[in-house]
């Protein structure tokens, strides 16, 4: 607040040092006065700088001769009025730039409270959208013979899945959010899909740069929806017939169960999209559920039912 006020408070003090200036310089000029009262030591000198600055002129005290002291009385005078004048106008600045700076504090603590009550909102909204892609994204990395052994808070699950572990992608999903007899890794995209429409909304409609972190994670996952490339051929592989009763998710099975390690990425490789799909569900799964803490942990609450 002093910071605010530092100019008027420069202006007061020239004031008083003008006062006290001419004062001392009145005080050996003491044969030069005349009135009723003439001046007499340093507080009668005072007392005339004090009235002649704010041109109160009282008479009881006058210079009588000598032009020097004249303009002296008078330039004092002339100081007194432009000091004060200047004291004036910083005053009427400060409060303006105070009341200013008040108006913006509150503006900010209106916008940053807007700002939050829309993340609570969209935080209703959101997460059941994450637990259904979190559920998604579990079928589709499990073996089929383990799937229904998902665990009841998926929002806190360990998502440590081998390549090997993907191997029926196509398998039936069994979530009763989707077609239960729809391949897993269709169901998987369709949630995900949803998932960044939701997000893209969310990211339009919320001012997210008091949570930079939160930000950060919701556009990894956008950017990097925009950079899979291989759902469509993902989705049609499963659907390839290759004659003999077979189709083309039979050779991928086996493919991805024979693979000893995740195999390296290589351009018109049969397994490579689905070795991109590994390491993307991998980074989404882990950015979900970063998302889901921050945003409860933005919003104050707890996590009780989440």
């Amino acid at each position: 607040m002093w910071n605010d006020y530092k100019r008027p408070l420069g202006w007061a003090a020239a004031y008083v040092g003008v006062i006290i200036v001419f004062a001392i310089i009145y005080l050996f000029v003491t044969d030069r006065w005349g009135g009723c009262e003439p001046m007499n030591g340093f507080v009668d000198s005072f007392y005339f700088s004090v009235v002649t600055i704010t041109t109160l002129g009282f008479g009881d005290t006058y210079p009588v001769s000598g032009s020097l002291v004249r303009i002296l009385v008078s330039t004092e005078a002339i100081l007194g009025i432009l000091i004060l004048g200047f004291f004036l106008n910083d005053i009427a600045l400060s409060q303006s730039k105070l009341l200013d700076k008040r108006n913006k504090e509150k503006e900010d603590e209106e916008k940053a409270e807007n700002a939050l009550n829309k993340l609570m909102i969209y935080r209703q909204i959101l997460l059941p959208v994450f637990e259904r892609y979190l559920r998604g994204a579990f079928m589709m990395v499990t073996p089929m013979e383990d799937r229904l052994k998902m665990p009841q808070d998926i929002f806190h699950h360990h998502f440590i899945f081998s390549f090997n572990d993907m191997a029926d992608l196509y398998g039936q999903s069994f979530l009763m959010s989707n077609d239960i007899y729809e391949p897993a890794v269709n169901a998987h995209f369709k949630n995900q899909d949803i998932t960044y429409d939701e997000l893209r909304s969310f990211v339009t409609s919320s001012d997210l740069s008091y949570w930079p972190d939160l930000e950060e994670e919701v556009y990894h996952f956008i950017m990097n929806h925009h950079q899979f490339q291989f759902q469509d051929v993902i989705m049609n592989n499963g659907l390839r017939p290759m004659g003999d009763g077979r189709n083309l998710r039979d050779d991928v099975r086996e493919m991805i169960l024979d693979a000893k390690e995740v195999p390296p990425f290589t351009s018109g490789n049969l397994i490579s999209p689905y070795v991109a799909l590994y390491h993307y569900t991998k980074d989404n799964v882990a950015t979900i559920q970063k998302i889901c803490g921050l945003m409860i942990g933005a919003t104050g609450e707890d996590e009780k039912g989440v």
